[in-house]
């Protein structure tokens, strides 16, 4: 029988690991969430977003150090850093996901990685992919502590291709690299996949490349972006440590808008492997958002132009049994839908519906196949409204030691964060953790702390059993995954009508009309980044006058189905 023994009681300040690094969100219009015990809407936030990607991050302890829009650096004290105006060459950053990484190396440096097209003059410009080093040991010192800046010339610094040009994205990531201490931040171009190292002495503008097997022929960041989640890892194949969930918004035709797959990614090459690919058909007319549950067992899919979330179950899944069920959700709207998913420190999955909401929805029972449901109304937001982009976790690491035996812990602590190992058991006497380290401790059989063992900082203990000699966290013990695997799933969940349905004029500079057999229940109208614009039907017309010059779609819904139709405002 396994035990967990504690037989201290009066020294032991946290039982818990830390993840306050993720505590505080900043997104949308001046909109804010603590995550430090009960989701807390805060309203401190000075920064104005809409359709541009987010992030933020704290200390370790739960204190906010900065967050970002991608063109603009709020310090805790919510003022813009001397140095924190970013990508310089334009007025504001348009894009999926921005992603921030600690320095493995220096406790003291933090990175900013904006991949994503850059607005100037009213249009959309490529722009560059780049990063931003941000130095918390700089900046004026409020209450004995510094707030922070970018560090002298590393503001808004290219990142590389393959060829050492430039080249402009739409969204990155960011993966613990398999010796768990340092990072993978991918990023996905066209159809290759870019993975950058950061290790101890930093980043290495060289990528690591690998092949998307997608057939793009129209891609560009600004009128065909994408959209990426890793999972967290999953200990289902000894060839791959990751899935990969990759989505291109806008298709070659209407039938094909979101072309969207699940890859496998090994994080110790910092490659796609050909193991697994699933290939998910949606709805037309809309691009698709999607998030994994803290172990990876499960895939949440949501499309942009309806209210459907669809569960994945990633678990028992093979060539003939792809298991999937649609979410319950209170919400009667068919034409509205998450325009992200993002999994907060607790594992609670969250998503903003469209952009002047002022709640976020939220996934209950998220980690319990076939039993989850979608709350439009997860979380009050005390009046401030939702963008489009929630943001991204921060990755954070501890040094883990090999699996032996037994492991007898003597004399205080000597890492900054470690993760001790063993296949039996681990014991302590008068052994000690600092308030500013970080322990784990995982063991087959049992854990035991002894009475003169004093915890002063963050701890977590476990029943885990490792292999004796292995540095891995865990290895499968069968792999579902011995010989490569490719399959598909059709999430669609209405006829596309095409022949029925007819619009004109096209081009059209105030009116398009539409000429159906059946009655027009609804329409709804996305640019080609897949974000919904506001329009108004008056019986077969559908007023337009208010559109920028530029290529929409259209999606026609009558009780025959959905008709998804490409027209042009002059």
């Amino acid at each position: 029988m396994k035990k967990f023994y504690i037989t201290l009681f009066l020294c032991l300040s946290l039982f818990g690991y830390s993840q306050g690094e993720n505590d505080h969100w900043y997104f949308g219009n001046k909109a804010g969430v603590n995550f430090f015990g009960l989701p807390t809407p805060i309203v401190d936030s000075e920064m104005p977003t809409y359709m541009q990607p987010v992030g933020s991050i704290s200390d370790s302890d739960g204190n906010l150090l900065f967050y970002t829009d991608g063109k603009n650096i709020w310090n805790r004290e919510h003022q813009i850093m001397p140095n924190g105006t970013l990508n310089n060459f334009g007025s504001w950053t348009y894009g999926s996901q921005l992603s921030i990484s600690k320095h493995p190396g220096n406790p003291n440096l933090y990175y900013i990685f904006t991949p994503v097209p850059i607005y100037i003059n009213g249009g959309i410009s490529n722009g560059i992919s780049s990063y931003t080093v941000v130095d918390m040991s700089l900046g004026n010192v409020v209450n004995g502590i510094p707030l922070g800046d970018v560090v002298p010339n590393h503001n808004s610094l290219p990142l590389m291709d393959e060829n050492n040009l430039q080249f402009a994205a739409n969204n990155v990531n960011i993966v613990k690299h398999s010796d768990n201490k340092s990072y993978w931040v991918v990023i996905p171009n066209k159809t290759k996949l870019y993975s950058y190292l950061i290790d101890d002495q930093g980043l290495i503008n060289t990528p690591v490349v690998s092949n998307i097997p997608a057939n793009i022929p129209n891609y560009s960041p600004t009128t065909h972006p994408s959209y990426l989640k890793i999972s967290p890892k999953v200990n289902v194949s000894n060839n791959f440590s990751n899935y990969m969930y990759v989505v291109y918004w806008g298709g070659v035709n209407s039938s094909d808008w979101a072309s969207s797959k699940v890859l496998s990614f090994n994080n110790g090459t910092g490659k796609i492997t050909t193991d697994f690919v699933l290939d998910i058909t949606t709805n037309p007319g809309a691009g698709s958002c999607g998030e994994f549950t803290q172990n990876g067992s499960i895939l949440y899919v949501g499309s942009n132009g309806s209210s459907i979330v669809h569960g994945i179950n990633m678990v028992n899944i093979s060539p003939s049994s792809i298991n999937y069920y649609t979410l319950p959700i209170n919400y009667s709207s068919s034409s509205e839908g998450p325009m992200d998913m993002q999994r907060n420190k607790y594992g609670q999955i969250y998503m903003p519906f469209e952009y002047n909401n002022q709640y976020l929805a939220r996934i209950n029972n998220q980690s319990i196949y076939n039993n989850a449901n979608v709350d439009i109304y997860g979380l009050y937001l005390n009046g401030r409204t939702v963008g489009r982009n929630l943001p991204q976790f921060v990755q954070f690491t501890s040094k883990i030691g090999v699996c032996i035996q037994d492991i007898s812990l003597t004399s205080p602590e000597p890492n900054f964060a470690y993760v001790y190992r063993a296949s039996n058991s681990i014991n302590t006497t008068n052994y000690s953790v600092a308030p500013n380290q970080n322990v784990e401790m995982k063991a087959g059989s049992f854990i035991m702390l002894t009475p003169d063992t004093e915890i002063k900082g963050k701890f977590l203990g476990k029943i885990e059993w490792c292999r004796v000699g292995s540095y891995r966290e865990s290895s499968p013990e069968n792999s579902a995954f011995d010989q490569p695997m490719r399959l598909s799933l059709d999430l669609r969940t209405k006829s596309i009508v095409e022949n029925k349905i007819l619009i004109s004029p096209n081009p059209t500079s105030d009116i398009l009309n539409i000429k159906s057999d059946s009655k027009i229940n609804n329409v709804s109208v996305v640019d080609m980044s897949g974000r919904k614009i506001n329009v108004r039907l008056d019986g077969e017309k559908v007023d337009v006058k208010s559109l920028p010059s530029g290529t929409y779609m259209i999606n026609i819904e009558t009780k025959d189905g959905v008709s998804t139709q490409k027209f042009i405002k002059k």
